[in-house]
């Protein structure tokens, strides 16, 4: 178990809450229904992993989490903001601004360095960033990419493409940083190397992390863990002390 620090049990506001969150797709004999009312919240401080076999709903939930996917019902709120009543350029507002991305395949543009890969991510928040260029310098060198700033992803290995991409993520520190099999691209090494980066990115106070993944190397990584089957949330638990609650709220814990 990676060495964590523990933290208080006193309530905490969440970052990011899910409350009754349902998907629909399709109509009549063909409607399927993919997320069956999910509760449950990202706490500042914490790296949660989501957890699930194939077709239990993760990569849906993941999409309405990061706002590209609306909810057919209930609600999401990240940092105070509602996604209710936002049409698909108030979601995308509410993403550019407070979520970050990291991929399994990276999503690096090949013709762009490191550092301009970085750059590029804060012009596409369209925040006022006076020295767009040295924030992503800084976030380069906070993932231990200091020396690789002007190298091509082809020029980069897995390890180092996936850091860049969580340094993409931190750009312009949105609230919340959702990672979608963050390992499956990479050896053990590496892969062990990107977990304890993204903890040590779960440690700041105003942001919450999300791993979704199948990798049980993960675990020894994590602050909370969650799962989900048949398109609901059958399991959420703290990794520091084991406590469970089977269908139950994760501020329980």
């Amino acid at each position: 178990m990676a060495d964590r620090k523990s933290k208080p049990l006193k309530p905490v506001k969440p970052i990011l809450e899910c409350r009754g969150i349902t998907k629909v797709f399709g109509s009549g004999e063909i409607e399927i229904k993919v997320l069956k009312g999910v509760d449950m919240q990202l706490r500042p401080g914490e790296l949660t992993l989501l957890m699930g076999p194939s077709g239990s709903g993760k990569t849906t939930l993941l999409s309405i989490l990061g706002c590209i996917l609306s909810p057919t019902a209930g609600e999401l709120v990240i940092n105070g903001m509602t996604t209710k009543g936002r049409d698909a350029e108030g979601l995308a507002d509410l993403r550019r601004k407070q979520v970050g991305f990291v991929f399994q395949s990276y999503n690096l543009f090949p013709t762009l360095t490191a550092l301009e890969n970085v750059v590029l991510a804060l012009d596409v928040r369209g925040g006022a960033y006076t020295n767009a260029s040295a924030q992503a310098e800084a976030a380069l060198r906070a993932v231990g990419l200091g020396h690789r700033l002007h190298a091509y992803p082809k020029k980069l290995s897995g390890g180092e493409k996936q850091r860049v991409a969580i340094a993409r993520a931190l750009a312009g520190t949105p609230a919340v940083i959702l990672a979608d099999e963050p390992t499956a691209a990479l050896d053990s090494e590496n892969g062990k190397a990107v977990m304890a980066l993204l903890s040590e990115v779960a440690k700041d106070p105003t942001r919450a992390v999300l791993a979704v993944t199948h990798d049980h190397r993960t675990l020894a990584y994590a602050d909370r863990i969650i799962r989900i089957e048949d398109g609901r949330i059958v399991d959420q638990r703290r990794a520091e002390d084991g406590t469970e609650g089977r269908n139950s709220h994760v501020e329980a814990a």
